[in-house]
């Protein structure tokens, strides 16, 4: 039969934390809070204790156990203990148990196991192998330790020390075994032997125990929680039963038995511990699994332990190569964009993370130094990585499985290393790491995890004899120190482009200081000579002959230039003091009703002009503690903007009103309005209306929200029944 008919995924969708069974090595209890009454037991509750089903369900815990045994299961729940309280020594009817207590999604849980012996001593069975585990200096020598110690102390048949690798699939670093049996170091398995689910739950739980592979599990009773009508979540319980296909996969194996402690590490998990047993069940007290549990939380301790000193000693290593890589580009020409200068460098950048050829792509051109594919390959590359990942460091070491394109250079570039600075210009480094073919020894095909029955149902593969595959397309990994070396390098090249932008941008603002202090001393006097003769000239020729006529007409166009050029002048006076944050105010105490007047007064020729009707609401006229020239010029920005789009026989409004501490005057007018995706960028720096052809610098929103934001005000546009309306508050007078 075919595995393209069967659903691959059915494993990972396996509901294995339902399962509504549990291992027949013991008995669950589902118990009600507060009263401790038993709302589920398991079928086997007969095996245990001298009780059927019926006779347990619905019977307070006290008829079950010892006084004493009860009160601690209560202390337990009561105070949320059981992680340092199990196991409870509990007696029932004459026979000795251990007790495990849980609670999961509201449902409290009892599990005892039989245990007739006495309690053991105090000396820690792992204790010889601390100071061993502390000394491993490799992982290859932890590994060795870690299943010599666990066979030693448990008694399993064989124990293995086994890996996950980044694509899922893991491999054997580690074994001590019965002689006769045959090896399984340095195999690799695929990541399908373990599912989705199953790992998560291995993630959650520290340990897991099948004491029996081939015992029939008990039933739950009832099959559903009486209190929420749905399935019991035994994600927690020791007892919880085997998925039947896994139990397959051991069957296939030829294990009878097994235990599982995860290595968990930084909250991921990292590997198991696997104890196996081929010949019989095998049962390990609660004790010795507590001490298991307690070797694999120290053997995580110094995975990771292993790990931040392989870090530390990268750092170190790498430390002086950083520092002269971000001198090269501190001391790098103006025109350098940020990465340019690092190719200066081809030896220490590609040493940095053990490349063999690193490119630049900057602005559609390509640099490279050392073994790179074509510069065009390179370009779609960048391109690719651009898409899937943004600018933060990204790494595989089988790009040419996730990019196609790069198999035709996979010589020279089946890994890649990444990263791209901010902004709008391209500029992205990449390294490259050749193919290194491997030969990997599988236990079993790997491309055959599964094999389907007649009725296309999945089962485990039957095959783990030695399959050997030879991997193509894939470079030696990069590493976690590899990863931190590029995120330090963008963090340094980060702070050189920032750097280099604020000179830049410093100087600019200072070549603009000395411009526009140019212009101010140099313009403005001019300019008012030029309104004085203009202003001289239409006295002059206000009356007489035709030749008056046109000085009269020449004299005024003189002098709307003029005015135009010297607020235009003061706009950029005030928008280098706005952004230099050394805009001055002239704060005093002053009527908001004749700063108000003023500015209609200012207004009111124009609006006379295109028969515009000015409505005035001055509904409250406190007074305000504000520089009224300033104040003044936002009013006459407002109504002249209000009254320049406004078309003839219109209406301009301006209204004042008390906001709690503050006064709000709004102006509206009853123009073409301003489109939505607008209103936002009204007040931005040279904004003007789209739909318009009317002349501007476009400063003057810009300046009038600079005014009122130094007042302590905020200033606003927003869409009115029609036209537009802008509305602007300022404090009240203390």
């Amino acid at each position: 039969m075919s595995l393209a008919k069967a659903d691959l995924t059915d494993c990972d969708r396996e509901p294995i934390h339902i399962p509504g069974t549990i291992q027949p090595f013991g008995v669950l209890f589902v118990l009600a809070e507060p009263s401790l009454t038993i709302t589920q037991v398991s079928e086997n509750v007969g095996e245990h204790l001298p009780f059927g089903v019926e006779q347990v369900l619905g019977r307070p815990l006290s008829t079950m156990l010892d006084a004493a045994s009860v009160a601690e299961v209560k202390e337990a729940l009561d105070e949320e203990r059981w992680l340092d309280m199990n196991p409870l020594r509990v007696g029932a009817h004459g026979k000795q148990f251990d007790g495990i207590v849980h609670r999961h999604e509201g449902a409290a849980m009892l599990e005892l196991e039989p245990n007739p012996g006495p309690p053991t001593a105090m000396h820690h069975p792992f204790r010889a192998a601390l100071l061993r585990i502390q000394r491993a200096v490799t992982s290859a020598e932890l590994a060795d330790v870690v299943v010599q110690q666990m066979r030693r102390v448990t008694g399993f048949e064989r124990v293995m020390f086994y890996r996950f690798h980044e694509d899922g699939h893991g491999s054997v670093d580690g074994e001590a075994k019965e002689p006769a049996l045959e090896p399984y170091l340095g195999l690799h398995y695929p990541a399908s032997d373990i599912p989705v689910q199953a790992r998560e739950l291995y993630r959650r739980n520290w340990l897991r125990l099948i004491f029996d592979a081939s015992a029939k599990p008990a039933r739950v009773v009832p099959t559903l929680r009486v209190d929420t009508g749905g399935p019991l979540d035994l994600s927690f319980s020791v007892l919880r039963s085997v998925s039947p296909i896994h139990l397959q996969y051991l069957a296939n194996m030829g294990v009878r038995a097994s235990m599982s402690i995860s290595l968990i590490v930084r909250d991921r998990l990292w590997g198991l511990i696997s104890c196996l047993n081929h010949t019989g069940p095998w049962r390990v007290s609660q004790e010795t699994r507590m001490a298991c549990e307690f070797l694999g939380r120290l053997t995580s301790l110094q995975i990771a332990a292993l790990e931040d000193r392989d870090q530390l000693a990268g750092r170190a290593s790498r430390r002086a190569t950083e520092e002269e890589l971000t001198r090269v580009m501190r001391e790098a020409a103006p025109d350098d964009q940020g990465l340019e200068s690092l190719l200066s460098r081809p030896k220490e950048l590609m040493g940095l993370v053990g490349a063999d050829g690193v490119a630049l792509v900057s602005g559609g051109e390509v640099t490279v130094a050392g073994r790179t594919p074509p510069p065009a390959l390179i370009q779609e590359i960048a391109t690719w990585v651009e898409e899937k990942g943004g600018s933060r460091p990204y790494a595989t070491a089988s790009l040419g499985a996730l990019f196609p394109r790069a198999q035709e250079a996979s010589d020279v570039a089946s890994g890649l290393l990444t990263f791209a600075l901010p902004g709008a210009l391209q500029r992205r480094l990449l390294w490259f790491r050749p193919e290194l073919i491997q030969t990997v020894s599988w236990g079993g095909d790997p491309n055959k995890p599964f094999a389907a029955d007649s009725r296309d149902r999945l089962s485990p593969r039957h095959s783990f004899a030695l399959w050997q595959e030879d991997v193509r397309l894939r470079s030696h990994p990069w590493t976690a120190s590899n990863l931190e070396a590029a995120d330090e390098l963008q963090r340094r090249a980060i702070e050189v482009d920032i750097a280099r932008r604020l000179l830049g941008e410093q100087r600019a603002v200072r070549a603009r200081d000395e411009l526009l202090a140019v212009v101010s001393h140099d313009l403005r006097g001019p300019l008012s000579a030029v309104l004085l003769q203009a202003d001289a000239m239409l006295r002059l020729t206000g009356t007489g002959d035709k030749a008056a006529a046109v000085l009269h007409g020449n004299a005024g166009r003189i002098r709307r230039s003029a005015a135009h050029m010297k607020a235009l002048t003061d706009d950029l006076l005030d928008l280098a003091s706005i952004e230099a944050n050394r805009f001055a105010l002239r704060l005093r105490p002053v009527e908001s009703r004749e700063l108000v007047e003023d500015a209609l007064l200012a207004a009111s020729p124009l609006a006379e002009a295109k028969r515009l009707t000015l409505v005035v609401e001055l509904i409250d006229v406190p007074r305000l503690e504000a520089d009224p020239d300033r104040i003044f010029r936002v009013l006459s920005n407002l109504l002249g903007n209000a009254i320049k789009f406004t078309p003839e026989g219109g209406t301009v409004t301006i209204r004042t009103e008390r906001r709690g501490d503050d006064l709000s005057i709004a102006v509206a007018d009853t123009g073409p309005g301003i489109a939505a995706d607008q209103l936002l960028h009204v007040f931005d720096r040279y904004w003007k209306v789209q739909s318009t052809s009317q002349a501007g610098a476009g400063l003057g929103l810009y300046i009038a929200s600079g005014i009122v934001e130094a007042h302590g005000g905020k200033i606003w546009a927003e869409p009115a029944a029609e036209g537009a309306r802008f509305i602007f508050i300022l404090p009240l007078a203390r």
